[in-house]
């Protein structure tokens, strides 16, 4: 078994906040499954977060541990207590073990966890369907990162209590966007570290996560595949036409797009169909998860090299990040809007929580105006679960542009 660290004591632990969920998950199924991207910080909450950091811990990271798990898992886990097991996908073949011990033990209980989530899930729902929970650990809120709390008032916007006009320090998203929210680059100060290491975490993920799949056929053409994305990030996904030029087969794209998404690095943002209207566009739009990876794969060096109108695209899949960290907390849909046709209507996220609909339109810009409200007043005027409209920008203030529109700062957002 592989000990936990033995400076635990000097570790200044951030705590998250999926793990309130987690905790509330674990009382209601045996198992639970943490998944997420590399270097999300899977591995410090399951040693650190309470109760977990009381379980067994074993890695799978550990030769030794490894080699047991395949030899003999049932020796592995003979000691009756509750228990993480981190790196999972290394050793699938311990899962109907866990399954009948689970079965047989009611109250044992194990926290699994694993980064090759296309692998992994195969293996959970074959050998642990109804007997587990799954949650994907995203990277950091900036917020959480800085121990500030949740926004309190988008959570009591989605009860129905609007907030107050209000004024907040202005500050420029640039430093944030071109370094990402894991914490390795959070804790980054020099924009070349920054880049180096997005270097780095790209060719382990390439090395060392894909080596284990057969679907990537060349390391070089995937590359190639991600690169795009990035550049086109938040658009339209047109596979037909990534595959023409990249010289590949559509299906080989598309198995390409659906490994990072599976990885979650990756997201096919869905439409939002409901509502009256016909004349929706269907197909989902794609997005990187963290902007520092977008600004990696698009060569951005530096925060002073980023292309204006880039980023634009970069802070849209800012708040993206953050959108998707407070659909997981709240069990919530998020989507896009989009009509297709003359005069053509567009809101960037739809966030629907128990069948209520908030709109965010995002803006980089430190004014906003009555004319940058048209498509949020129209999407709100054609839903009637619609409780209000946001604009995300970088200005100051919290403030009405009508009595359900409403201008908020990133930094009360993020």
């Amino acid at each position: 078994m592989l000990n936990r660290n033995k400076s635990k004591d000097k570790v200044k632990y951030k705590p998250r906040w999926l793990a309130e969920n987690m905790k509330k998950a674990i009382e209601v199924n045996p198992v639970m499954i943490l998944s997420g991207a590399r270097q999300t910080g899977k591995s410090t909450l399951l040693q650190y977060e309470k109760p977990f950091e009381g379980w067994r811990y074993l890695s799978f990271d550990d030769i030794d541990v490894l080699g047991q798990a395949k030899r003999d898992p049932l020796s592995l886990l003979s000691i009756e207590r509750d228990t993480v097991i981190d790196e999972i996908q290394k050793a699938p073949e311990i899962l109907p073990v866990i399954k009948k011990l689970v079965d047989t033990r009611r109250k044992r209980r194990f926290l699994l966890s694993g980064s090759a989530n296309l692998l992994l899930m195969k293996q959970v729902t074959e050998s642990l369907a109804g007997r587990s929970t799954h949650f994907i650990l995203l990277p950091f809120a900036l917020r959480e990162w800085r121990e500030k709390g949740k926004p309190t008032w988008l959570l009591d916007l989605i009860e129905g209590l609007f907030p107050e006009e209000k004024t907040f320090t202005r500050k420029s998203p640039t430093a944030c966007l071109f370094a990402g929210f894991l914490p390795p680059t959070l804790k980054l100060k020099m924009p070349d570290q920054v880049s180096l290491w997005w270097e780095g975490y790209t060719k382990t993920y390439l090395e060392r996560d894909l080596r284990y799949l057969t679907v990537v056929s060349s390391l070089s053409d995937f590359k190639k595949v991600m690169e795009i994305l990035a550049v086109e990030s938040g658009s339209i996904l047109n596979e037909t036409d990534m595959a023409r030029r990249c010289s590949m087969s559509q299906a080989t794209v598309h198995r390409y797009i659906n490994l990072l998404e599976t990885s979650h690095l990756f997201i096919k943002l869905r439409p939002y169909t409901k509502g009256k209207l016909r004349r929706i566009i269907k197909s989902p739009k794609g997005y990187f998860l963290d902007p520092g990876l977008v600004c990696y794969l698009a060569d951005y060096l530096s925060p002073d090299s980023i292309a204006s109108d880039f980023l634009g695209f970069l802070f849209e899949t800012m708040i993206l990040l953050h959108l998707n960290i407070y659909a997981s907390l709240l069990r919530a849909g998020l989507y896009y809007w989009r009509t297709w046709g003359g005069k053509e209507k567009e809101v960037d996220f739809i966030l629907e929580v128990n069948r209520k609909v908030i709109a965010f339109e995002v803006k980089l810009s430190q004014r906003v105006s009555f004319g940058d409200i048209q498509d949020l007043q129209f999407f709100l005027d054609n839903h009637l679960n619609a409780i209000a409209g946001l604009i995300v920008y970088t200005g100051d203030e919290i403030k009405y542009l009508t009595k359900n529109i409403i201008a908020v700062p990133w930094t009360a957002f993020c």
